[in-house]
């Protein structure tokens, strides 16, 4: 079972305000960004009823690691995930997918885009910025969308479900990620021409850290949508 511990994270400015400004039921332990191993011991340790990130931190590189890192030790259905954004002039713990009480929730300024929500099963997932052609088992396939635990792609050689595969990204200076899968669905499509296999990817836990530093060389900054 969980304990009434909830883990604040934020970025080192927010804290002070965080500390004096949120209200937390229970015992609030906060970390700064710069101390996220000492937060991961504490989430390993204390089994905390939510782990809560605020905004900006949550939406950064290491923010999305963190999720993903916590996210392979906590039991499924035990911590939660919240993101803490602010509005109205007041703190608000959001859940997944959730946004803050309408008479609070302020208008973005121009040109701003919302706080993306946190997936607390899943890692973010991000579009790809171009044309991205991997290799699957020596053949080219598209890649759509990635995390730093798995991927959208599109084949035209069949993808099963349960297949181990060997995946190959092309990186900056003609270099490549090469790196252990398996497919984890796959759907035949047949549009009016083309047919293919649209096919979600797992990827090895021993991959994250330099996915993680591929998503943000070759992929958009705004996580997409949690369906």
């Amino acid at each position: 079972m969980p304990s009434d511990v909830t883990v604040v994270i934020a970025e080192p400015e927010m804290l002070a305000t965080l500390r004096t400004d949120m209200h937390i039921e229970g015992r609030a332990l906060f970390f700064s960004s710069s101390t996220l191993a000492a937060a991961f011991e504490s989430v390993r340790t204390h089994a905390p009823r939510i782990v809560a990130l605020e905004a900006k931190f949550a939406a950064s590189g290491a923010g999305r690691a963190f999720v993903s890192r916590i996210d392979r030790v906590i039991p499924a259905g035990t911590t939660e995930v919240r993101a803490i954004t602010r509005a109205d002039g007041h703190w608000h713990m959001t859940r997944p997918g959730e946004q803050p009480p309408a008479a609070a929730r302020p208008e973005p300024p121009a040109g701003a885009s919302e706080v993306p929500s946190l997936n607390t099963r899943r890692a973010p997932r991000f579009a790809v910025t171009g044309p991205v052609d991997a290799v699957i088992d020596g053949k080219a396939v598209t890649l759509i969308n990635m995390s730093v635990l798995g991927a959208q792609v599109v084949s035209g050689p069949a993808l099963r479900p349960k297949q181990k595969i060997k995946v190959a990204l092309p990186d900056v200076d003609n270099d490549q990620l090469r790196f252990a899968a398996h497919v984890a669905w796959s759907n035949f499509e047949k549009p009016s021409h083309d047919a293919h296999y649209r096919a979600g990817l797992e990827f090895d836990d021993a991959a994250a850290q330099a996915l993680e530093t591929y998503c943000q060389r070759h992929c958009a900054s705004t996580p997409l949508p949690i369906r």
